[in-house]
């Protein structure tokens, strides 16, 4: 089966840094390593923002229920890319 342009596109953002807020307003920004149907995020080589507060936390899954934004890191001004 054919991949949609959707998966496409999200199969564009794999390994790339991302930036998830929660409904609790904590921020995980982390490497995006994939997603599910039920839209669960894994991010990998993760720190977690709370407030002015940051920690590591590596490998984590986020529950889609309570992802408010999911955002990639802008191209254009990557290390990655430049």
């Amino acid at each position: 089966m054919a991949d949609t342009p959707k998966i496409k596109q999200l199969r564009s953002y794999l390994n790339l840094r991302t930036r998830i807020t929660a409904s609790d307003n904590r921020v995980f920004i982390g490497i995006f390593m994939c997603i599910d149907k039920y839209k669960n995020i894994i991010l990998s080589q993760t720190e977690e923002f709370r407030g002015d507060e940051k920690r590591f936390v590596g490998l984590v899954m986020i529950p889609g229920k309570h992802i408010v934004k999911a955002e990639i890191e802008d191209l254009e001004h990557s290390d990655k890319y430049t």
